[in-house]
């Protein structure tokens, strides 16, 4: 991702005890988890009324299993390695008014969350009025369940699923808490489940630019289930402010096989600001985002029945969602903004075209967001890219202007400056990564190639080497991207593959001598191998691509210009000059402008889908 202008904040005084704090006590074990804390609480009716110091413990407070009815009231505490409080397979626990400040300072690898406040297997309890602040490693609110073996929260969990049920957080301020979400309401265990949670009138401001040791504030909400078959339902969030998240300020995602999300009602909320990193929904800021992982049928994730209503919401895209999700109603929702409502399109269903006058062409489910056809333009636009979720797209010039349309974002461009060769290709960054620091790009970034193999890198796009310094037997004609944008192919229109990064050679064409010349190069999904495409629709397979067919036989009215690869990689599209589009194995046809009389001539093509799935 783009790092420009992000700067890094050292925490203060780690680990220094808060003013007033009770003195420190020995660590004792915290029931089974594997962890241990200053103050255990094992019996019923318990008010725990005094600051609590975690220094040197895992945990500041642990609620252990059948401590029922307890109350932490008007404290402060910090300093714990991981978690400020801890309760599990308890009910009727009351968390109020407290600050929980300054824990997770010696986190536990491998965690599947760690909070300030943490209730894991727990019913009918409140978290209510709290000030949550300046924790690092994950920070914020979590409620999920556990069993199994497994708790997400701590190293040992119960053998018997615990389900977490009809719990409130409301009324928390939350702010300052690096690495983490603010409030994640999250599923892990199959036959335990997480249902009837209620989150509202919540405050939660990010940081935007800020990044801690941990990463930074990420904010939002989270409504998530982890893991295969977990199910959580009938959650509540409303009333909530969400301002400057990382992150979307409202996040359902349904993440792992046969999970599943339902009855998730979101209401009244006020949401601006959010999704400042680019990494979740839209490339662009995003109040609400419905998610499911792009797992295949019958495994695919279920998130449905999502009731939308009454927010305020000030984000390039109020609610996104995954071609997945099912049943979602929105109504009387107040926006400003470009985009209420974006639905992914299913990926493979659709295509574009674009042709040297910046024509676009679409078909299928690709959506038209705008071209440079009625323009006057410096040079002619030879390639065309499209947004991680497709919401948009970047047309490439030979002169390397770069031309942004829909959701993409302009990230710069080499159109005022003079190039030793033309541009004649563009790809977009896949969408792999995550947050700064992780591996892989996010779709927020460009390559540009020139026809002496120079590569030029714009946003999160990284350069990997190129051949513009070294003599080509044949002009490069294209570029490909590997599947996590840490490297790329490019082709000459010899069949010549230059392979860069984490690209793998697998074959060229080099070598041989061609009828025509090659004119576009398609990675297969697993980045494994990649396809060859001549003008005359000759057909070059090289790792783990297949072969499905081509029209290298055929008489053609005018010579192929490019193509692009189903999403599962068991087909493809060819597209000629005059707009005609030929399909081979599980490639759909959507339409062609092959019986149309163009005002210039098609240069290049995308799929929906064709540069990864982001969900």
């Amino acid at each position: 991702m783009v790092a420009t202008g992000v700067g890094w904040l050292a925490p203060a005084a780690l680990g220094t005890p808060v003013a007033g704090a009770a003195p420190r006590v020995t660590c004792s074990p915290a029931g089974s988890t594997g962890f241990t804390a200053a103050q255990v609480v094992s019996t019923s009716g318990t008010t725990v009324s005094s600051n609590v110091d975690g220094t040197g413990c895992d945990l500041g407070i642990y609620v252990a299993p059948g401590a029922n009815n307890v109350t932490i009231s008007g404290i402060t505490v910090s300093g714990a390695g991981d978690h400020g409080i801890m309760a599990e397979g308890v009910s009727n626990l009351t968390i109020q008014n407290n600050t929980v400040q300054n824990n997770g300072l010696n986190p536990t690898a491998n965690l599947g969350a760690d909070k300030a406040i943490e209730l894991v297997g727990v019913a009918n309890s409140t978290i209510s009025g709290n000030t949550v602040t300046g924790n690092l490693a994950d920070g914020g609110i979590s409620v999920t369940d556990e069993g199994g073996g497994f708790d997400p929260a701590a190293p040992n969990g119960p053998t018997t699923p615990v389900p977490s049920t009809n719990n409130t957080v409301t009324g928390n301020t939350i702010t300052g808490n690096f690495g983490g979400c603010a409030i994640v309401i999250e599923a892990w265990v199959p036959g335990a489940g997480v249902s009837g949670t209620t989150v509202s009138n919540n405050h939660i401001q990010g940081a935007p630019g800020m990044f801690g040791p941990h990463g930074p504030v990420i904010g939002q909400i989270v409504v998530a289930t982890n893991a295969p078959g977990a199910t959580l339902s009938n959650t509540s969030v409303s009333g909530n402010t969400v301002t400057g998240s990382f992150l979307s300020g409202i996040t359902v995602h349904s993440n792992a096989p046969g999970d599943s999300i339902t009855g998730t009602s979101i209401t009244g909320n006020t949401l601006s600001g959010n999704n400042w990193g680019r990494v979740n929904g839209a490339p662009q800021t995003t109040a609400i985002a419905l998610e499911v992982n792009p797992i295949p049928p019958p495994a695919t994730p279920m998130l449905s029945g999502t009731t939308i209503t009454g927010n305020t919401m000030s984000e390039y895209v109020g609610i996104w969602q995954s071609w997945q999700v099912t049943g979602t109603t929105q109504s009387g929702n107040t926006f400003t903004g470009t985009t209420l409502l974006f639905t992914q399109p299913v990926p493979g269903r659709g295509y574009w075209m674009n042709a040297s006058d910046g024509g676009i062409f679409t078909f299928g489910n690709a959506g038209f967001y705008g071209s440079t056809g009625n323009l006057r333009l410096n040079a002619p636009v030879v390639a065309m890219g499209q947004t991680r979720d497709q919401g948009g797209y970047v047309l490439a010039a030979s002169d390397g202007g770069a031309f942004t349309f829909g959701n993409a974002t302009f990230y710069g461009s080499m159109g005022g400056t003079h190039l030793n060769a033309p541009i004649v290709g563009v790809a977009m960054t896949p969408a792999a990564g995550g947050p700064p620091g992780t591996p892989g790009t996010n779709g927020l970034g460009y390559w540009l190639v020139a026809s002496d193999g120079g590569i030029f890198t714009f946003g999160d796009a990284r350069f990997f080497g190129s051949t513009g310094g070294i003599h080509l037997n044949k002009p490069v004609v294209g570029v490909a991207p590997t599947p996590d944008g840490l490297g790329y192919w490019l082709v000459a229109s010899d069949g010549g593959v230059f392979a860069f990064g984490d690209a793998g050679f697998f074959g060229s064409t080099g070598a041989l001598h061609l009828n025509n010349p090659i004119v576009g190069i398609a990675p297969t999904p697993s980045g494994k191998g990649y396809w060859l495409v001549a003008s005359d629709g000759g057909v070059f397979t090289f790792g783990d691509a297949g072969f499905f067919g081509s029209t290298g036989a055929l008489h053609l009215n005018n010579p192929v210009v490019g193509m692009t690869g189903t999403p599962d990689g068991k087909g493809y599209w060819l597209m000629a000059s005059d707009g005609g589009v030929f399909t081979f194995g599980d490639a759909g046809f959507f339409g062609s402008a092959g019986g149309l009389r163009l005002n210039a001539p098609v240069v290049g093509a995308t799929s929906t889908g064709a540069n990864g799935v982001a969900p």
